[in-house]
């Protein structure tokens, strides 16, 4: 699976939340999210490393819930690509990738 498809599959997941929750997404949606999901993924790495509680969750569940966490992270930026109609493998290849040539 590319990139693509994994985007197209996130925008599916996400348009299925929002109908079903009546959410609004608007420009301002889509990067305020963003930022909520970085702190939720803050918080678990806070706990995960023992600088801040961890509510008595066992390192293998923090973890899973730090991974779960980083992949909200990186559906939320798939959905901003989506929003900008933006190539973000093409994007990718431009900004990070011409490095390896």
């Amino acid at each position: 699976m590319n990139l693509k498809d994994i985007q197209n599959k996130v925008v599916e997941v996400s348009d299925i939340h929002a109908k079903k929750c009546n959410t609004k997404r608007d420009n301002d949606w889509y990067i305020l999210k963003l930022q909520e999901e970085i702190g939720a993924l803050t918080q678990i790495y806070l706990s995960n490393s023992s600088r801040g509680r961890n509510k008595g969750i066992v390192p293998e569940q923090l973890q899973k819930d730090f991974a779960d966490e980083l992949s909200d992270v990186i559906g939320q930026v798939l959905l901003i690509a989506n929003h900008y109609n933006i190539d973000i493998e093409e994007a990718l290849e431009r900004k990070w990738f011409r490095y390896l040539i």
